[in-house]
């Protein structure tokens, strides 16, 4: 019995720390000077620990490609914490105008310039490509960190 009553304290004392409800991830705007939510109303400059900015691209398909159709964006992630970011192609998400999620694992190693596996000091940048197997119109990309907690979002510019 009193075994049970150790272990259910400690995994109430370990659940407390953990945040299931956490709060989704501020977008970033594809236009700095601009606020990227609905309202347009906030006038402040916001600062974001990962920054990203993202243009929708074309890759070049690699000798891995099967020829299937491709939906890429052009990323490019800048460490603004004071510790190292892990930064790796399967990391990424990119949502279209429809809403719908596509992962970036549906079409790794099938393009030429994917963003590189790397770990990114404070104040360093990577840039590549992340895309996504199927014809769709990028709207949102998202970076998660090594846990799979989304870590960043951006808006795709044109």
């Amino acid at each position: 019995m009193r075994k049970i009553i150790i272990s259910l304290g400690a995994v109430a004392i370990l659940t407390t720390g953990c945040n299931l409800d956490q709060d989704p991830v501020t977008v970033q705007s594809a236009d700095p000077g601009k606020p990227a939510g609905k309202s347009g109303s906030a006038t402040r400059k916001m600062t974001f620990p990962i920054k990203l900015t993202a243009r929708w691209a074309h890759a070049d398909k690699s000798i891995l490609s099967d020829g299937s159709a491709l939906s890429c964006v052009k990323v490019t992630v800048t460490n603004q914490t004071k510790k190292q970011l892990d930064v790796n192609p399967l990391y990424f998400s990119i949502t279209d105008t429809r809403n719908t999620k596509h992962d970036s694992s549906s079409a790794l190693g099938r393009y030429e310039g994917q963003i590189d596996t790397t770990s990114l000091a404070p104040g360093e940048k990577a840039t590549g490509m992340v895309c996504a197997k199927g014809n769709f119109r990028p709207k949102v990309i998202a970076m998660t960190n090594p846990l799979f907690s989304e870590a960043a979002r951006a808006q795709v510019a044109s």
